[in-house]
């Protein structure tokens, strides 16, 4: 990832409930595709591309025990698509968009149900059982990019 972001934001609410909530708020997402997703692990990689930027790639990870959560976000430019000068304030706003969404769905203001997903992650465009949350996936793109995530 070029420009890459990341945060690190503490919530009081449960790990699964927090990491519905950030499944909920990327289905939501019209300008995202999973790339990746492990429920059990609370692990998930998107794909955003938004009209007149650059494609990111998020990654997230929720942590935590009992009601004390850690979302962790590192959003960065996809590293196949042009340089641009303003990569990084792209890549800030967007982390900061999605961290406010997943605490608005948390809180109940913007809502945003998840659909229930089968832990995977996509080779071309068939998505492969990702069975162990400690092995990263690798996510092949165009056959010509393969991305080994979660190096956090």
């Amino acid at each position: 990832m070029r420009a890459a972001r990341q945060e690190t934001t503490s919530l009081s609410a449960s790990p699964d409930a927090v990491f519905d909530a950030v499944l909920g708020v990327t289905q939501h997402n019209k300008n995202a595709k999973i790339l990746a997703v492990h429920n059990e692990g609370r692990k998930l990689v998107a794909r955003e591309k938004a009209k007149l930027s650059n494609p990111k790639f998020h990654q997230i990870v929720v942590e935590g025990a009992g009601e004390q959560s850690q979302l962790v976000v590192v959003v960065g430019s996809d590293p196949r698509s042009q340089k641009a000068l303003m990569d990084g304030k792209a890549n800030d706003k967007s982390l900061k968009k999605l961290v406010e969404s997943v605490q608005a769905a948390l809180d109940g203001s913007e809502p945003a149900p998840s659909t229930p997903v089968a832990n995977h992650y996509l080779q071309k465009k068939t998505e492969v059982p990702w069975t162990d949350p400690a092995q990263d996936p690798e996510i092949d793109l165009d056959g010509n990019f393969v991305a080994v995530m979660f190096n956090l």
